[in-house]
């Protein structure tokens, strides 16, 4: 009988986190992504359901023609013939604040959204400074604690914000060893398909210092996200539509939802068009302004932009300078990015997502790059774009 009772108690503490996990929401959307044939990156931008809507306020891409952009017309087109060999539905190439060059693929065209996966996380580092600026959070250096309250006196609550921005948190990536695997057992899976966004952030455990090691990590993005929005009281999708999409005069985006009412992912998935990404990536070449007023400040663009100590080629949700240089080409589109070469530009700002989605900018040359993408490239090179293009400028003799 004892025997048949602890048996029983086993069994049931066993199965209580299954049970916790249970989620009519994660069972809906798994079983129409697994009838559609999706895996993350083929998923159709309109099958996220519910979604929260970014309000903007268009203002149409002003335009220059190719022959008075100082960049070299068959470095263009070498470019977009590289993209297109790569699966690429979008190019896109702007200097000094005007839209240059654009080359659409697979049926796309400039008001079709495309999903720019990761590249989301740099806008969100965006918002932080901001909310700094406004005096919403105290400092970059306030311990989460302050914001993720249920951690309150705990060492994970100790974390700064500035080592959660650089990716450094000493944090587990609460994988259950499953990583990137797309399946239902996995944790990271169920918390992207589920209803409850903020349920595996607050169980994840610290394996780590904090601010030693690089370990880049989408939970902790989240985290940010959660405590922007408890430091301003504001939903995530209403600061994103007023401190930039509205202010950079974007069209109106859309996020996914973990439910109706409930939290957006942060850290992927600003569902909107390529050519909107220009306008975010230009703030690092105009310091900050657009049409003279000033957007985010400049002194925390800058500061984003500083290597971190766990890794040189990352700064605040921002991928900065040169990575891995030569060798065998990964297969796919690396985490950290691959190079054939160096960068030709002395600075060169990546925005990386999923995929091969990515945002160049070159300050020096004022280039912004946008490149997007439904389908996985042949042979991914992160140099091969913003080298071609800069190096363009050069052939032209740097007209300004």
């Amino acid at each position: 009988m004892r025997r048949k009772l602890l048996a029983a108690t086993i069994a049931a503490l066993v199965a209580a986190p299954l049970l916790a996990q249970e989620d009519p929401g994660f069972d809906r959307r798994w079983q129409s992504m697994l009838a559609g044939g999706y895996e993350p990156l083929t998923i159709p931008t309109d099958w996220y359901d519910p979604v929260a809507q970014v309000k903007g306020a268009e203002t149409p891409a002003a335009t220059t023609p190719v022959a008075d952009s100082g960049i070299a017309p068959t470095a263009l087109e070498a470019a977009a013939s590289w993209a297109e060999d790569q699966n690429s539905t979008a190019l896109l190439v702007a200097r000094n604040g005007q839209l240059v060059f654009e080359r659409y693929w697979q049926g796309s065209g400039r008001d079709t959204r495309f999903n720019p996966q990761s590249m989301s996380k740099t806008v969100l580092a965006m918002l932080v400074g901001i909310a700094i600026d406004k005096r919403h959070i105290r400092s970059v250096d306030d311990p989460l604690e302050r914001y993720i309250t249920e951690w309150k006196g705990e060492p994970r609550g100790q974390i700064t914000l500035r080592q959660m921005l650089w990716m450094s948190s000493g944090l587990e990536q609460g994988d259950a060893g499953f990583g990137y695997k797309v399946s239902p057992e996995n944790p990271i899976v169920r918390h992207s398909l589920g209803s409850d966004f903020t349920r595996l952030l607050l169980s994840l455990k610290p394996v780590g210092e904090p601010g030693q090691k690089f370990d880049y990590n989408n939970q902790v993005n989240q985290l940010i996200g959660l405590a922007l929005e408890r430091a301003t009281r504001r939903d995530y999708e209403s600061l994103l539509s007023e401190w930039l999409w509205k202010p950079l005069g974007l069209r109106d985006a859309a996020m996914p939802l973990d439910r109706e009412g409930g939290l957006v992912l942060t850290s992927c998935c600003i569902l909107s068009r390529p050519v909107d990404w220009l306008r975010i990536g230009e703030l690092f070449v105009s310091g900050g302004r657009y049409q003279g007023k000033q957007i985010v400040p400049e002194a925390w663009l800058e500061e984003m932009l500083q290597p971190s100590p766990g890794y040189p080629g990352y700064g605040y949700q921002v991928w900065v300078g040169n990575h891995t240089i030569g060798g065998e080409r990964p297969p796919g589109v690396p985490l950290v990015p691959w190079q054939s070469e160096g960068f030709a530009a002395p600075q060169v700002v990546i925005f990386h997502g999923h995929g091969g989605q990515r945002v160049y900018v070159m300050p020096d040359k004022q280039l912004v790059i946008v490149r997007a993408a439904r389908q996985w490239p042949a042979a991914w090179d992160d140099a091969l774009l913003p080298n071609v293009i800069w190096r363009g400028t050069a052939e032209r003799g740097d007209a300004e």
